[in-house]
């Protein structure tokens, strides 16, 4: 590839990226999980503790990388988060073109980046176009790999530190990021007790040095929160309750479900990257089969596609952003695979290979093209509540906090005032989670011990000054009540109605 033809690929895979994304640049575009981090974020900028004054069972990664935007663009900026998350896209693309020219060549390490810039989008937008931990955990997670091939190619003890230690900067932004360590781990036994290429000490080296770079992380963290004094409470939150959350209760009838119109329509909707990918994964393994040499290289990305995969099984629910977090490896597969292809099939007929690109050109541009309009159209839906922030923002004091029943955190983000609760969402005091099938959430069983304790002892601290009811007009939260729950129907007669706005209805203190 000549200096031209490689600056070109640049520059297709940052304008896709842009273009992709350009509905995250206009003003009325946000998601739900955005929500969330923001919510955090903006505890912890007003002098808040991550996971003792605003919880959730995520790692902490993105409440700071949000925290860090807001404290120096503003409260709320998601305009400067999502320019942030254009780079990261764009980084991660990179990253990826590098990886497929080293363990393959120029050409297909450019259709690697290309893949992943076009198929990353090409789900709903709620899913693909969020500034969510997939997207942040796959720029350090490509450097990791990246750097643990440089440190395979010439021994190194500080690339492969490194290599760990991005892996833990991608667990701390998704938990099963971890199971890469396991793979750079897997690779090294490889090298040794298979292909024979790499000697025990050079294994145990390099092995050591990831580890101890991932547990750097890790340590330096929990020593932080150690001295914070919430150390049980990140492993509580991060760890333990996030394990119960993805164990809590399904069905198989809702697990065939979501594997049907979930899991089975990414893999379709991608279904060039897939077929590709998987055409590389077949032939490295019969390769492998026949004894013949089987780089290192390939053994890593197979096994990172495959554990990569796995973790989508997780809780058996199948979110459609979790499948984000496989296509950095199956990109890069399918980057070679499809170079190969491209390389055949020039030499065929002219008219055949006319029908075969504009296939693949197809396959490739309309599921993307076709989220992209549906993002640009249904923008002007995600601020249906400003009429609520409003009148929050009007009936109280920057001092005052309020409560919202139900799963609307953006109510705390976009009117400034902080919660009154530590729960960011009343999904954990109920167990009324968006992936658990209806009978199951309609219990009101929470998953997670002593929520309502945690609830009234901050209540009584400091009760808020309005109450946002949004069971009245939310389907998901109707068979969710206020009056239902003991602790909270208690806490009504201190309250009046004060109106209802869209169906959401608003208490304020006595």
């Amino acid at each position: 590839m000549t200096r031209r033809q490689s600056l070109c690929v640049n520059m297709v895979i940052i304008a896709l990226v842009v273009i992709l994304r350009a509905p995250t640049l206009l003003p009325s575009m946000y998601t739900i999980d955005e929500a969330y981090y923001s919510t955090i974020a903006i505890d912890m900028l007003d002098g808040g503790t991550v996971y003792r004054t605003a919880v959730d069972t995520k790692p902490p990664g993105m409440y700071y990388i949000y925290a860090g935007v807001f404290r120096v663009t503003g409260s709320n900026t998601l305009f400067a988060v999502h320019l942030l998350a254009i780079f990261v896209v764009v980084a991660t693309a990179l990253v990826l073109r590098r990886i497929g020219a080293r363990v393959a060549d120029d050409w297909a390490g450019a259709w690697s980046g290309i893949g992943y810039a076009v198929f990353v989008h090409a789900y709903r937008p709620g899913d693909t176009l969020g500034a969510n931990s997939e997207i942040f955990a796959s720029l350090p997670l490509a450097l990791s790999v990246l750097a643990f091939l440089q440190g395979l190619k010439k021994p190194d003890w500080g690339l492969m530190f490194l290599s760990g230690a991005l892996v833990g900067v991608a667990t701390l932004i998704r938990q099963p990021s971890a199971v890469t360590l396991g793979v750079m781990l897997a690779c090294l036994a490889y090298g040794l007790l298979i292909s024979r290429t790499y000697s025990l000490a050079r294994v145990l080296v390099a092995g050591n040095a990831v580890v101890v770079g991932f547990l750097a992380v890790i340590a330096a963290l929990a020593w932080h929160y150690q001295l914070q004094g919430n150390l049980h409470e990140a492993y509580s939150w991060a760890w333990a309750f996030a394990i119960r959350y993805v164990e809590s209760e399904t069905t198989v009838g809702y697990v065939l479900k979501r594997l049907l119109t979930v899991h089975l329509a990414v893999i379709l909707l991608s279904a060039l990257l897939w077929y590709f990918g998987i055409w590389q994964v077949v032939a490295t393994l019969r390769s492998f089969w026949c004894r013949r040499a089987v780089s290192t290289g390939q053994v890593l990305l197979i096994l990172w596609l495959a554990l990569s995969y796995l973790a989508i099984f997780i809780g058996w629910r199948f979110p459609g952003h979790y499948h984000l977090a496989v296509l950095p490896p199956l990109s890069i597969l399918a980057g070679q695979a499809f170079s190969r292809f491209v390389a055949e099939q020039r030499d065929s007929l002219q008219v055949r290979w006319r029908w075969i690109r504009a296939s693949m050109i197809g396959a490739a541009a309309v599921p993307a093209i076709a989220f992209l309009i549906v993002a640009l159209s249904v923008r002007a839906q995600t601020f249906h509540f400003f009429p609520v922030v409003q009148r929050i923002v009007k009936e109280t004091s920057a001092n005052d906090r309020i409560f919202v029943w139900g799963t609307s955190p953006q109510l705390y983000s976009f009117s400034g005032r902080r919660m009154a609760t530590r729960f960011v969402s009343c999904t954990h005091l109920v167990g009324a989670y968006a992936s658990r099938p209806r009978e199951v959430r309609d219990r009101g069983q929470s998953v997670i011990p002593e929520t309502w304790q945690m609830f009234q002892a901050d209540w009584e601290a400091h009760p808020p000054a309005l109450i946002i009811d949004m069971s009245t007009v939310d389907p998901f939260w109707s068979a969710h009540p206020m009056t239902r729950y003991p602790v909270l129907r208690a806490c009504l007669p201190r309250y009046r109605v004060e109106g209802v706005i869209d169906g959401e209805t608003i208490y304020r203190r006595l």
